[in-house]
């Protein structure tokens, strides 16, 4: 039987790949209209560069707290800090992907 530390270490895991995949395009690919909230006025480079990176580290907190999991097993206040990252985060990658901080050239 697969304890629980280990099955939602993995979960985190397969969660932190599924984040990681769509910022890898956004950041590294030129995709930013993959990011739900972009603005077609706001430069295509600037969204890859700020958003893109913002969710890649997203991609890497979840992935942290999967190995964290897998080794230490569940801690509630490491659960809590990784949400309370990623909201912080999220909130980030939306901005950056309206424009916040670019200045129109």
């Amino acid at each position: 039987m697969v304890s629980f530390d280990v099955a939602m270490g993995l979960f985190w895991l397969v969660c932190g790949i599924i984040i990681l995949i769509p910022a890898y395009f956004i950041a590294f690919g030129g995709r930013p209209d993959l990011h739900v909230h972009y603005d077609d006025a706001v430069d295509p480079a600037y969204v890859s560069r700020r958003a893109g990176t913002t969710a890649l580290l997203m991609g890497f907190v979840v992935i942290g707290y999967a190995g964290v999991q897998l080794v230490y097993g569940y801690h509630p206040l490491a659960l809590g800090a990784m949400l309370a990252t990623l909201f912080g985060l999220s909130v980030l990658t939306k901005r950056f992907a309206q424009g916040w901080g670019w200045e129109p050239e």
